[in-house]
Formats: structure tokens, C-alpha cells, sequence
């Protein structure tokens, strides 16, 4: 108490010259203690001039101590402040400084114009170590003042409690012992207080600021009467600075007081300051996490989670739901932000409590938003069982979600039903949005790609965010566009997505290095990988698909099985679904290449389960029927190769990229059998290139070059062996592939705008503002175009781009 310890040390050097000295404080700060150890240092070697408690007349010389002076009437403080005026002797006052007892402040006036007056502070952490003989470290004592508010007596409380334990020397105990006692020490300090200075602090536990107005109305008391409980409250101990409650003595204050009178006090407290027009947002969202449900508090709520962003959005809505807002309102908003934010959690509590819902509106709604969780835990399974569940009859609007979410668990039956009840749904934005999502992958079934895409991205460009859907309408078009070979579509696509999300999803990204990997690009691709954290399992099977995609494409064998055996627990954990077909293809891949196929067997069996259930559709199967024939190829089994060639030799009657790969299938197939087919024509080496750069024009560069390098391996000619392995050094240094077969140049159209403006000698905030997109998205851009041309310095970059021809139109 070093203010205390000054001031003895003052009168100490003045004994025997009168002096005035004031200490202040609240209830066990310790003023008794310092006025005593004060007017002993002033009556210096004569204890006989002590004068105790308010002389009439005392005798020069002498020494006046007058002890807890706020409770003295104005009078006696008027006698008081009189004998302070004396020059000839010497007084100490202690007591509280209340804020509303004008003649205290005057006697404070007299004692500081005469002498000193010391407001005794909260101990500090230090000053606990020290005051407890250092049995207590730094934590403990930080704990110590945490439970304490740094009030001495307090403090000393814990102490004796410690002393208690001479033997104990674990300073985790030592702290337990400590807040346990002081604790205790609350809960009677605060049964000792007066029932009307209770409400008062607990109006400040509330959050509420003491001022009269809000005391008395919720006290029910005259202005003057609240004042005084305001000092008295202040006095007490159990306020910090700006009239903040003792968080550790919240508990005891509630035992005290009683929950019901407590919360009472909040709901009073709520609804002054809203009807005051003073309640913060971060006041609303403690009142109803506090149980606290009001019609104004909610619509204070809901307006504030309308303009806030990110885990903030989300936690306001959940206030909202709290304090009464109607689950219509809040349900979709508050999910949609638990979704937005990753927190799964959350989201299932709606679902599940709408579920349990009698309003059939409410409980389709929670059927959607559990679906959407089901799905990014890449369990479609339960999803399409919600929808079951649920019935086309009861699904009003979300049937169109029920559909895809349906089609995914390759249940075509019931996705008609729900198909035939989405017709009837209100024309809203919403319901277009999810019916052209559903048409589209409806339309993947049953038509070509180039059909089933258009849906899809007129319901992207009516949803500028994903919602509370079981799949994205962007992540679905890249992946239609993939599966058809299209990489550039892909590109676009994810260009397009950006410019409407600025901070893409976690799936979005890694479509975005699943388009890398498949045009070369694994350089990109694996630092795409290493920028993400997946959270979900849908994210982490596509995260693992990605990471032993593109060791296997380069040829390391150890990253191969490091990246193959922390994927197991996600495989295991698996599912299959008909937006997991190319991850679970890549991961069978793997597991063929380092000898473990069994642990990817049954989910095999899963997708040719549900290939079939959906009558194998040509845009979705093929991209699986070539893992087959890749798989079939690792193994060293043409025999398993024979069924998925013959499947894409079907497919190939629907889409060009079923073509190109059914040829391809086939060529392999004959270089695998070698001289063995009787009556077959030799394989020529014509044959087998064609079939290789097929393959990398269609962005499977790394298939293209393994394919020329087993058919120089097999074919009888040696200038044709030698011709095939310059195909495969080619195919496979080319680097990236342009556009999936499309055509055109090599960099995509995003960063060929990037590009021009690039040469143009425009900075990367500049080209963003002209292109609407950040500068950390250009720096990405430029970094990727960089990879692509094998630039090695930024003068390399825009040498190789002028010479492409960027940059040669006018400004």
C-alpha cells in the first residue's frame, strides 16, 4: 500500500507540528488501519495526545482520530471540518468519500488545504506477492486480485486461507485455496449490505450506469434516497472504475440476492435503457444471453445482425433468437451465418429445434439446414433421409433443395416427387434460385453438360452468396465443368465467383487447385492446398484427394504414402455422393499406387452402386470410368479395365470428352495387351500419340505422357519408341494445359485481363479497382501466370507477355 506507507512516513517527519491527514476508501480497503498507523506516527513519543472519536475542545498539541467520518450527520462534519481549521493540533480522518454528501466534500476541502488526503487504491498483483510473503508467484496473485477487485481485506481473506496451508506449494492450489476463501468472504460481506443496496449493485452487474434517474425507477425510491445508495454502492467494495461489478462476485451476489430478483433487475434495467434509447449492441446481446426476452430488445437485435459481418453476425442472430425474435425471421439468417462461419454446431441446433417445430414452414426449414450439414459432414446419406422425412407434401418452398440433395444420394425416385412439388413454390428470387439449381443437375442426368451448366449459372447469378444450400450453384458449375474436361469453363467460373464473393469458401478453393492439378499447374495446386484449413469432412477428402493427386502426378513415391496414410482416417469416415466422385476417384488412385486398394474397395462398390441407382449419366460417369481405367492400369489388371472401357465407349455416343477418353481407353488397353489380341492390327505409334495428346488437350497431361511412355516401352520399332518418349518429355513438361480442349490461349480470361493491364505498367490496386477485385487477388493472379509461362523474374514475366502480344491495344 505504498500510498498508505507515505503518508505514516509524512507524519512520521512531522510529529509534534500539527498536520491534517485524510484516508480514504471503500469498505475493506483498510482506511482503520492507515488512520491508526498514521496518528500513532503523529502523536510520535506522547500516545497520551491521542484523542479518539470527535472531541469538543481538544487540548493543543493533541491528536484527533475520527474514524468512518461518513457516517457522521452534516452537523457533526461541520464540527469536524471546524477542528481541521485548528493550527494547534493535529487530526486523522478516515471513511468513505461519498460522492452526494456535500458537507464531506467540504470537509475534504479542509483537510487537503491544511495537510494531505490519501484515496487508498486496489492492490495490485505485485503488491499481493509482497503481501504474502511471496508465497504467492505472479499467477496466483494475479488470480488473487481477479477474485479480489484488489480489496485488502479481501485479499488478507485468501491469505489467512493460504497461511492455513503452510505445507502446500503448488501455486494452482495455493490460488484455489485463496478464491475459495475469498469467495466465502463475499457472500457475508454482501449479506450484511442493506436489500435496497443490493438492487443497486445488482442494477450494476447489469450493465446499467448508476445514475439517479435509473436507480430510482428501478428501485422504486426519491431522487435523494438514490443518490445515497449510489455512494453507498461505490462504498461498498464490490465496484470497479466507470461502476463496473465485481465479475467474481456475480455468484454470491445472485445467492444473496436470489436468481429471480436478479434477473428482474436485468429486465428492468433492458427496458429503461431501450426506452432511453441507450442500449448498446454488446448491452442486447448480454441481456439475452442472460435470459432476458423482450419484443423490443429482439427487433434491437435483429436490426443490428442485419448490418454486422462474419462470427459477429452470427452470435447477434443467436441473440436475437434469445430474446424472442420469431424463428421465421431469425432461423434462416442465423444458420445461414453459422454456415457462413464454419460452425456446424450451431447450424444443428436450428435444424433440430425446428424439426421439433408444429409449424410444417419451420420444420422444412430445419430439414434444409440440417441437409446443408449433412453435407458439408459429406453425409449425404442423412440428408436425403431428412427430405424422405420430411415428404414433397410438406416441403413448400424447399423442395428444389430436396431434389439435389436427393440426386446426391442417387435416389432419383423420390427427387421426382420433389421435383413435381418445387413447380408449385412461390416464384420468389430464393425459390428460382434453388429450382434452377435442381434443374440443372436434373438436366446433368438426363443431358449434356452444356444443358445442365446454363441452369446452374442462372442460379448463381441469382444468389450472390451461397445460402442455406446443400450445394453451392458455383461449386456445382466448376464441377460439371471438370467433369467434362472443360477447364477453362472451370476457370471461368471461379473467376466469375470471385468477383460476387471476394473471400471464397474453403471448397471453392480447393475446386479452384483442383483445376490446377488437372491443367498441370501443381505448383498452384499444392499452394492452394497449403493456404487452406479444411474444418469439414467434405473439405478434407478433397484436401487429401488434392494433396496425394499431386504427388502421384510428380512421381514422389514417399510424399505419395505420407499423404495416403493421413488421409485414412477421412477415407474410413467417407461416404459416397455424386459431388465426391472425382476426390474419391483420385484417392482410389492412390491407394492402388502404394498397394493398399482394399481400404478404398467398398466406397468403389458404393459409386457403382450409385452410378447405377442414377442410370450411369455420361456427365458424371466418365471422369469416373477413366479412375477405373487408371486404377485397372496401376494395378496391372487390364482385366478390370474392360467395364469401364466399354462404359466410356458408350458415353462417348453423349459428350466429346467420353470420346477422347474411351479412345484413349482403348489404345491403352492394346498397349497393355501387347501382341496378344489375334487377329488385331499392330498398335502404330501414330496411334498412341494422338491418343497421348488427347489427353493432355483435355487436361490430362500426366495420363497423356505415362500413355506414350508405356507404348514406347511396348512397341517393337525403335524410332517409334524413341518418337514416343520425345511425346512423353513433351506432354509432360508442357506444363499446364491451355483450356481443357477448348481451344485458345494459355492463360485463363481473368488473368489475361490481368495480364494486359499487367504490361500497361498499371499497379495491382489499380488493375483491382478496374477489375473489381482485390489487390491481393491480382498478386495472386500475376503469381499463377508467373508458374504458367516459367517466369523467372517479373522483367521475365512482361518480356514473355509482350512478346504473346499483351499490352499492344491502345490505352
Amino acid at each position: 500500500m505504498p500510498d498508505a506507507r507515505s503518508l505514516v512516513v509524512d507524519a512520521t517527519a512531522s510529529a509534534g507540528h500539527p498536520c491534517a491527514y485524510g484516508v480514504f476508501g471503500v469498505a475493506g480497503s483498510g482506511t482503520s488501519a492507515v488512520i491508526t498507523a498514521v496518528a500513532t506516527a503523529a502523536a510520535g513519543d506522547d500516545p497520551s495526545r491521542l484523542v479518539r472519536g470527535l472531541p469538543a475542545d481538544p487540548d493543543a498539541g493533541s491528536v484527533a482520530v475520527v474514524d468512518d467520518v461518513h457516517t457522521l450527520d452534516d452537523a457533526s462534519l461541520l464540527r469536524l471540518a471546524n477542528l481541521v481549521s485548528r493550527s494547534d493540533i493535529t487530526v486523522v480522518v478516515g471513511g468513505r468519500a461519498l460522492d452526494h454528501r456535500r458537507p464531506l466534500h467540504e470537509l475534504l476541502g479542509a483537510i487537503a488545504a491544511r495537510g494531505r488526503v490519501v484515496f487508498l487504491a486496489p492492490l495490485t498483483t505485485p503488491g499481493v506477492v509482497e503481501r504474502s510473503r511471496r508465497r504467492l508467484l505472479t499467477g496466483a496473485a494475479a488470480a488473487v486480485v481477479r477474485a479480489s477487485g484488489g480489496n485488502r481485506a479481501a485479499v488478507d481473506a485468501g491469505l489467512a486461507a493460504v497461511a492455513a496451508h503452510p505445507d502446500e506449494t503448488d501455486q494452482r492450489v495455493l490460488a484455489d485455496l485463496a478464491t475459495a476463501a475469498i469467495g466465502a468472504r463475499h457472500h457475508q460481506t454482501l449479506r450484511r449490505l442493506d436489500r435496497q443496496v443490493l438492487r443497486t449493485l445488482a442494477i450494476a452487474g447489469a450493465g446499467a450506469t448508476l445514475d439517479p434517474d435509473t436507480v430510482a425507477a428501478i428501485c422504486e425510491v426519491d431522487d435523494d434516497t438514490a443518490r445515497s445508495l449510489i455512494d453507498a454502492a461505490r462504498a461498498s467494495g464490490f465496484l470497479g472504475d466507470s461502476d463496473g461489478f465485481l465479475a467474481a462476485a456475480v455468484s454470491p451476489l445472485a445467492a444473496v440476492v436470489g436468481a429471480h430478483q436478479i434477473t428482474a433487475v436485468r429486465e428492468a434495467v433492458v427496458r429503461i435503457r431501450l426506452a432511453h434509447d441507450t442500449l448498446t449492441v454488446d448491452g442486447a446481446i448480454a441481456a439475452a444471453q442472460s435470459g432476458i426476452s423482450h419484443p423490443e430488445l429482439a427487433a434491437l437485435l435483429v436490426d443490428a445482425a442485419r448490418d454486422a459481418t462474419g462470427h459477429r453476425r452470427m452470435a447477434v442472430w443467436s441473440a436475437a433468437r434469445a430474446a424472442g425474435a420469431p424463428h421465421a425471421v431469425v432461423d434462416p439468417e442465423l444458420a445461414r451465418a453459422a454456415l457462413e462461419t464454419d460452425d456446424l454446431t450451431v447450424a444443428t441446433r436450428v435444424a433440430d429445434e425446428s424439426l421439433a417445430s408444429t409449424d410444417d414452414g419451420v420444420v422444412a426449414l430445419g430439414v434444409r439446414i440440417g441437409a446443408a450439414v449433412a453435407a458439408r459432414r459429406g453425409t449425404y446419406s442423412r440428408a436425403a433421409q431428412l427430405f424422405r422425412w420430411l415428404g414433397a407434401d410438406r416441403a413448400g418452398s424447399q423442395a428444389a433443395v430436396g431434389v439435389v440433395a436427393l440426386l446426391a444420394a442417387g435416389d432419383r425416385t423420390a427427387a421426382a416427387e420433389f421435383a413435381a412439388a418445387a413447380r408449385s413454390a412461390p416464384p420468389t428470387t430464393d425459390n428460382a434460385a434453388d429450382s434452377l439449381l435442381a434443374e440443372g443437375v436434373v438436366a446433368s442426368l438426363e443431358a449434356t453438360a452444356a444443358t445442365a451448366v446454363g441452369s446452374v449459372l442462372r442460379s448463381m447469378s441469382l444468389r450472390s452468396d451461397a445460402g442455406i444450400t446443400v450445394e453451392d450453384a458455383a461449386d456445382v458449375a466448376v464441377l460439371l465443368h471438370i467433369h467434362s474436361g472443360d477447364l477453362r469453363g472451370a476457370r471461368s467460373v471461379v473467376d466469375r465467383a470471385g468477383l460476387d464473393r471476394p473471400t471464397p469458401s474453403v471448397r471453392s478453393r480447393l475446386l479452384e487447385a483442383w483445376i490446377a492439378m488437372a491443367g498441370g499447374d501443381l505448383a498452384d495446386a499444392a499452394d492452394i492446398v497449403g493456404a487452406v484449413t479444411p474444418v469439414h469432412h467434405r473439405d478434407l477428402l478433397l484436401a487429401h484427394a488434392l494433396a496425394v493427386g499431386v504427388a502421384r502426378r510428380r512421381g514422389d513415391t514417399g510424399t505419395l504414402g505420407a499423404a495416403w496414410r493421413a488421409a485414412q482416417t477421412t477415407v474410413a469416415e467417407a461416404e459416397v455422393d455424386l459431388f465426391a466422385l472425382l476426390p474419391l476417384g483420385e484417392l482410389w488412385l492412390a491407394a492402388v499406387r502404394v498397394g493398399d486398394a482394399g481400404r478404398m474397395s467398398h466406397l468403389v462398390d458404393e459409386v457403382g452402386r450409385l452410378l447405377g441407382a442414377l442410370d450411369d449419366p455420361p456427365v458424371w460417369a466418365t471422369a469416373w470410368h477413366w479412375f477405373g481405367v487408371q486404377a485397372a492400369i496401376l494395378g496391372d489388371r487390364p482385366d478390370a479395365l474392360v467395364p469401364h472401357a466399354r462404359a466410356l465407349g458408350v458415353a462417348a455416343e453423349s459428350t466429346p470428352y467420353a470420346a477422347v477418353l474411351a479412345r484413349a481407353g482403348r489404345v491403352w488397353l492394346r498397349v497393355l495387351q501387347g501382341d496378344d489380341v489375334p487377329d488385331a492390327p499392330p498398335l502404330s505409334e501414330n496411334q498412341i500419340h494422338t491418343a497421348a495428346t488427347e489427353l493432355q488437350v483435355w487436361g490430362h497431361a500426366f495420363d497423356g505422357a505415362r500413355l506414350a511412355a508405356e507404348g514406347a516401352l511396348r512397341i517393337g520399332d525403335t524410332r517409334a519408341a524413341t518418337a514416343l518418349l520425345q511425346t512423353a518429355r513433351t506432354i509432360g513438361t508442357a506444363g499446364p494445359a491451355a483450356d481443357g480442349g477448348q481451344g485458345g490461349s494459355a492463360l485463363s480470361e481473368r488473368e489475361a485481363e490481368v495480364a494486359e493491364r499487367l504490361v500497361l505498367g498499371e499497379t495491382y490496386r489499380e488493375i483491382g479497382a478496374a477489375l473489381f477485385i482485390s489487390a491481393k487477388t491480382v498478386e495472386h493472379h500475376v503469381a499463377r501466370i508467373r508458374r504458367r509461362l516459367g517466369a523467372q523474374s517479373r522483367s521475365e514475366l512482361l518480356s514473355m507477355l509482350r512478346a504473346a502480344g499483351y499490352g499492344s491495344a491502345s490505352d
